[in-house]
């Protein structure tokens, strides 16, 4: 992987300032430590920069990269896994390569196909195009969005990079807080694109791209038309040797690299699977890495990882990270995140990826398996809500949930329920802070500001699956294109990239989604069995104890801290007379979760971690106290 930045002043008649570029990309060398590279145009006011993560074509691959007559550049972060086959069409038609690069690919696609061609790669990737010719700059993130591009357009300006730390490079750019996203924060504990807590600084929506013109002109579209379609003639018996074959295709092409691509191994299905197909087409030992804590908790996989380390013959290592280690990242973890993302499980990637770096570059990781595939609780609750809807609005469970008030699925259960309208059920799905909960939350100043996108955030993917048949479809639809992309995905990257390394998703390769996604529910979630046709189809491949193990994830003990020493030190963090938390919450509302969450008499783990890194991210990045309160 790599890091791009850049400038476009499109309307604005100032020069284009090269010391700038060259900051933003030396806040980003993390990303790229083993190169950097610029292209400047002082006609039209452009210049982009490139810090290089060597991976593919170590010697040819310097960006930014140009074709062949130097009217197309491009700065190009990612991999394109199918650049193969795209390379033998384009030489069919005539092109000639000078580099062994899939970058090359990109620029000399474009040229055959303009912004057509962006829906035919199989990648990860975010990248932008300089068409000199057109004098357009083009910006585009991949289907899932799995890498993340941000940028800010202003007083004819467009500024763009990886990470927005580098974009603040320019003293131009404002640091304000955006009261819409922060009301879409409380609701989904991270920011939907193109949201982030920033007013003006926006995220690309995945599958989609924008260009901006030198005259001003500018046009923000998708360019993969994808809408589902249920196939219901399907066997599960075909289903399941269709997906081997899919996977195993994923597995290969994602294996594709100069250098030792590794694994990232949890205690569950999806990453022993992943590792089962690598070790098989790998001549030498494939090096897994997990992460764990001390204690026999819920929360600790080490020994499940190890135990399908054996099984796979793998070169296997493990660290544990104590309740110090964990605290000493997160309270540092915001100008890296560079987004408040309320994920208990941060820390501990930042751990493992940190040991993985220290011997090699790529790692292969299960993200993505739950979303086209019903793989969280969630679905299974959201399943039965929509299918009893009627029946469950009329039971007394606002009632119930006051005896049983931790468990939280019921209490979401009973939310949920409440609502009569699809759209309105979806989001409540979701829903972290409800509206109620939001406005006991909110304080006077903060009430007057509060407008909310939620419904609409929502309702842009919501409206793409009317052909889908029931509600869940819809959900794993919307997730698999949100959720992933704004949430996990993004820590995913931020936390890796971080430490120079590299992380690919196979469950995510284009042919295997659009696969899962003209799957019937039943193939996904039977009964109770959650991403069933997975679990039925790698039985040939892997011991049943391994495939039906609890769903762990790189989970925290957060829970239990939250109900001991931590609850002290996160109370006087959130209540301290300095604090974000006073200037936009009710204190005494807050002071009331910590303390029925700390007695445990209901589970507000969620509210108060949302509202913490909230506190963390603000001290981060718009009171430039990256450290916070004396007390930690």
């Amino acid at each position: 992987m790599c890091g791009i930045a850049g400038i476009f002043n499109y309307k604005n008649t100032h020069s284009l300032n090269p010391s700038l570029l060259r900051r933003m990309c030396k806040t980003i060398a993390h990303r790229g430590p083993d190169d950097e590279g610029f292209y400047m145009n002082q006609r039209d006011r452009l210049g982009i920069g490139h810090r290089r993560l060597s991976i593919i074509d170590l010697k040819l691959g310097k960006q930014p990269m140009s074709n062949f007559h130097e009217s197309i550049w491009i700065v190009f972060n990612g991999e394109i896994y199918n650049f193969i086959e795209l390379k033998k069409e384009l030489q069919a038609k005539g092109y000639r390569f000078r580099t062994t690069s899939d970058t090359e690919v990109i620029i000399l696609l474009y040229e055959e196909y303009g912004e057509k061609g962006f829906e035919r790669l199989n990648g990860i990737f975010a990248f932008a195009i300089y068409d000199k010719n057109k004098r357009s700059l083009i910006l585009v993130r991949d289907h899932f969005g799995v890498k993340p591009l941000y940028y800010w357009i202003r007083n004819g300006r467009v500024l763009f990079a990886s990470e927005m730390k580098a974009i603040f490079q320019d003293d131009s750019v404002e640091k304000e807080l955006d009261s819409e996203a922060l009301n879409s924060f409380l609701t989904f504990r991270y920011n939907p694109s193109p949201q982030t807590l920033f007013k003006h600084v926006k995220k690309l929506y995945p599958g989609h791209y924008l260009k901006i013109t030198f005259e001003g002109g500018w046009e923000m579209k998708s360019y993969w038309e994808n809408i589902p379609k249920i196939n219901t003639r399907i066997t599960e018996n075909d289903a399941a040797e269709e997906y081997r074959r899919l996977l195993t295709n994923a597995v290969k092409r994602q294996m594709m690299s100069d250098v030792p691509v590794g694994l990232l191994l949890s205690g569950g299905v999806d990453s022993a699977v992943l590792g089962y197909l690598m070790q098989k087409n790998y001549s030498e030992k494939v090096k897994t890495f997990t992460v764990g804590f001390p204690g026999s908790g819920d929360y600790n996989e080490l020994h499940d990882a190890r135990s399908s380390a054996q099984f796979i013959e793998s070169e296997h290592h493990d660290i544990t990270i104590s309740y110090k280690d964990y605290l000493d990242f997160f309270y540092r973890s915001f100008s890296i995140i560079e987004e408040p993302i309320a994920e208990t499980a941060i820390p501990a990637l930042y751990y493992v990826s940190k040991f993985a770096s220290n011997h090699l570059k790529v790692v292969l990781a299960g993200q993505g398996a739950d979303e086209p595939m019903a793989g969280y609780h969630r679905y299974l609750g959201a399943h039965f809500i929509s299918k009893y809807a009627d029946i469950l609005r009329n039971l007394p469970l606002t009632m119930i949930t006051k005896f049983l008030s931790r468990n939280e699925r019921l209490k979401r259960a009973a939310y949920v329920s409440q609502f009569s309208g699809e759209l309105e059920r979806i989001l409540a799905v979701y829903t972290i802070f409800t509206p109620v909960q939001q406005e006991l939350l909110y304080n006077d100043y903060t009430k007057s500001l509060n407008t909310s996108m939620d419904e609409e955030l929502i309702y842009r993917l919501y409206s793409q699956t009317k052909e889908l048949p029931d509600m869940l479809s819809k959900i794993l639809y919307i997730d698999t294109r949100m959720s992933l992309s704004d949430d996990l995905l993004l820590f995913n990257d931020k936390v890796t990239m971080a430490n120079s390394l590299e992380m690919r998703v196979p469950f995510l390769d284009i042919e295997l989604v659009q696969f899962l996604e003209s799957l019937p529910r039943s193939l996904k979630l039977k009964g109770t069995q959650r991403k069933y046709i997975h679990k039925r189809a790698v039985e040939s491949w892997l011991p049943k104890e391994i495939i039906y193990r609890r769903k762990r994830g790189f989970m925290t003990p957060m829970d239990e801290w939250l109900q001991d020493d931590l609850a002290i030190t996160v109370k006087e963090i959130l209540m301290h007379k300095d604090s974000a938390c006073k200037r936009y919450f009710n204190l005494d509302y807050i002071n009331q979760l910590i303390e029925l969450h700390k007695s445990r008499r209901e589970n507000y783990q969620k509210h108060i971690f949302v509202l913490l890194s909230f506190e963390m991210w603000h001290k981060t990045f718009l009171e430039n106290n990256p450290i916070g309160v004396k007390c930690l």
